[in-house]
């Protein structure tokens, strides 16, 4: 099980389109990386624009990351991160199958929510696969979002 707890978030804006919102990915497990594990999503709408959205493994994963905030461990004491809150992926991900949670966020500008987790419940390591985990607009309205991740390492 992950020891350590980190946060990472960022603000995207989306096009008129059902696009990614951001994309966790999970550093490669070695010496000194713990297998990552989320505990936490937050999505709040910054532009007051009605919006869908949908978390789940994307149907491809996002390829070559070049926007990205890596998490900040809570306890500075704590080793560095490797976990990436990524906006913008030379091949972008795509969205998933199938959706683990949907919720509408109202065309409020601080509307959101917070999905949460318990320790050991949503690791992203199955066996040999690496699952990164998408958030994705499903609505075609350019929107703001505010994004915080909080995974354990």
């Amino acid at each position: 099980m992950a020891e350590n707890i980190y946060e990472a978030s960022l603000q995207k804006t989306t096009s008129t389109a059902a696009a990614p919102i951001a994309v966790i990915v999970p550093g490669t497990l070695g010496a000194g990386i713990n297998m990552p594990e989320i505990r936490e999503i937050g999505v709040f709408n910054q532009s007051g624009a009605a919006a869908e959205i949908g978390i789940g493994i994307p149907a491809a994963a996002g390829v070559t990351a070049t926007t990205s905030e890596t998490v900040q461990a809570l306890n500075q004491t704590d080793p560095a991160g490797h976990t990436l809150l990524v906006t913008v992926h030379t091949t972008p991900a795509t969205a998933p199958a199938n959706f683990y949670r949907r919720a509408e966020l109202q065309a409020v500008a601080g509307a959101g929510l917070i999905w949460t987790w318990a320790p050991g419940e949503w690791q992203l390591w199955s066996g040999a696969t690496v699952n990164q985990v998408v958030i994705w607009q499903l609505s075609g309205s350019a929107v703001t979002y505010d994004v915080y991740v909080k995974v354990a390492e």
